[in-house]
């Protein structure tokens, strides 16, 4: 009796094996997708926010631009230009007039300017050719409170046959009066890249959802995939929903493989306990692999560190001239271990050289790109006699076999101590601030639109001019200070940073405070440097 029952114990025991075998087969592999389109999805969406960064910095620049210029027509639409050069992925961008703010009173005025080719920008005044007071992106803008923008549903624009969709945001003169809104497109090109790269399986589907629910763009027809997984995330902050389905046959397809081995290995008995005690060696060793791997990587990382944050100079110079004295003080804190802002100093004399500047990019290559600028900074200025000929210096250098086209923002200056004069070149940097005790108002340093270096070796930097007088104090910064956020994703501007300038005025370590202040429990998004130099007279 018993004989006759072993067989079907045997059964019954298989069956149950290979039930439980495909049951944690299933949650294993469909846990090991879910992690895999967890990391998909982080990358759409920090690919996002980059795009979307980049409508934010061309308004604002747009805004800046004619706050301080305030120019006419013709050199709003040069500038606009340089908008589009500076940001390739933009399509077009315009600053449109209030009707009562224009140029010429009561009529319509929009400079413009949009992307023919990757290489070809043109610029003109759109008139009445377009009807702005239907236009979601003029009319949601006007809504808003100050400083907020709008972002408007994908819409067809009338220039491009792809779907386009807009940022926009009020622009203010100098009397704080509502004169115009500046607005940035992007077509849709880019998502379908976007949902090309996350895309995990060639028989997945890829679709973007607007606010309201309308398809934008996808890639495949989700109806035809029956049995499938759904993973969806909001890409904020413009709250469009991607969506990606998987077909559960490639989770099947893996648990085929593993049953069938399970099966042979349940039957074959003695093979069973080599094949698992196999298994679990190896599991072991790939363990111990990737630990020592990953200690060895942190290992490196804190020497990279080590190394990079000494190339750069001590954080505090004091020097004296003839009739005055000067205090230099300078931070850089890398967003990651290392990072790509830089800075340096040198003094010669009467005379302090110093150079701010940020690499494209984050991580070890810009880290990498950020020594040789370093560098190449040193060994130029003991052979150039001015700021722009070690920029040229530089940039000659950096353009050449540059073919990820990595490039740097960069502000180098020349300071005589005993008089005050500033001599600098800026190459796409961010405006340092002159903060007087005079006027308490900290003003920014006033700048030719010169183009980063790495891109074109043959470029002639323009150089300028400043004074400080005594007790005035130089504050130069990297863009993490400006684009830092809090966690409601409010960004501190340059507003914000002239008022803590002028509480702090030159103490790095009250503005840093002040700045993190702000930031709160949010993230550090990016590299932060600051530098303050302050001139006083000798006793």
């Amino acid at each position: 009796m018993k004989k006759k029952s072993l067989p079907i114990v045997c059964a019954a025991f298989l069956i149950i094996a290979m039930t439980i075998q495909f049951i944690v087969s299933y949650r294993h592999e469909k846990a090991d997708l879910m992690r895999q389109m967890d990391y998909k999805m982080e990358l759409a969406q920090k690919d996002f926010l980059f795009e979307i960064y980049d409508m934010h910095e061309a308004t604002d620049e747009i805004a800046q631009f004619f706050t301080e210029f305030n120019t006419g027509t013709e050199d709003l639409c040069a500038l606009l230009q340089t908008v589009l050069y500076d940001y390739p992925d933009l399509y077009c961008c315009y600053l449109t007039f209030l009707p009562e703010c224009s140029p010429n009173p009561g009529q319509w005025c929009s400079p413009t300017a949009f992307r023919v080719t990757a290489d070809s920008v043109i610029a003109y005044d759109a008139k009445d050719c377009i009807p702005y007071k239907q236009r979601d992106w003029y009319t949601g803008a006007l809504k808003n409170e100050k400083n907020e923008g709008h972002w408007s549903l994908p819409y067809k624009d009338g220039t491009h046959e792809d779907l386009v969709f807009t940022y926009s945001q009020q622009v203010y003169d100098e009397q704080d009066q509502l004169v115009a809104i500046a607005g940035a497109d992007y077509t849709l090109a880019w998502t379908a890249r976007l949902l090309e790269e996350v895309k995990p399986y060639d028989d997945a589907v890829c679709q973007l959802f607007s606010t309201d629910g309308t398809l934008i763009v996808g890639s495949g027809d989700a109806t035809k995939v029956r049995d499938r997984i759904m993973f969806e995330k909001t890409l904020s902050p413009t709250d469009m929903r991607l969506v990606i389905s998987v077909p559960k046959s490639h989770i099947r397809r893996s648990i085929t493989g593993i049953s069938l081995i399970t099966l042979t290995v349940l039957l074959s008995g003695i093979l069973i306990l080599g094949l698992l005690l196999r298994h679990i060696k190896q599991e072991q060793d790939a363990f111990t692999r990737v630990e020592t791997a990953n200690k060895l990587m942190e290992k490196e990382m804190q020497i990279a560190h080590d190394i990079q944050m000494g190339i750069l100079k001590g954080n505090s110079l004091k020097a004296q001239g003839e009739r005055a004295e000067l205090q230099l003080d300078a931070r850089l804190i890398p967003m990651r271990e290392v990072g790509g802002d830089l800075y340096d100093y040198y003094l010669e004399a009467d005379k302090l050289w110093f150079i701010i500047g940020d690499v494209s990019g984050k991580g070890v290559p810009a880290a990498m790109f950020m020594s040789a600028a370093v560098n190449l900074f040193r060994a130029a200025r003991g052979r150039a006699h001015s700021p722009r000929q070690i920029m040229e210096e530089m940039n000659a250098v950096l353009s050449e076999n540059n073919p990820s086209m990595t490039f740097v923002t960069a502000f180098i200056g020349c300071l005589h101590i005993s008089t005050g004069e500033l001599i600098y070149c800026n190459a796409g940097h961010c405006a340092p601030l002159i903060y007087s005790p005079v006027t308490r108002n900290p003003s920014p340093v006033t700048l030719t639109p010169n183009i980063p270096i790495g891109y074109d070796g043959l470029f002639q930097f323009t150089e300028q001019r400043a004074h400080l007088n005594p007790d005035d104090t130089l504050v130069l910064y990297t863009d993490g200070i400006t684009e830092a956020r809090n966690e409601q994703r409010t960004m501190l501007g340059m507003k914000r940073w002239a008022d803590i300038v002028e509480r702090g005025q030159w103490n790095v370590d009250s503005l840093l405070n002040d700045v993190q202040a702000f930031m709160g429990e949010a993230e550090q998004a990016d590299d932060v440097t600051l530098m303050t130099i302050h001139l006083t007279k000798n006793a």
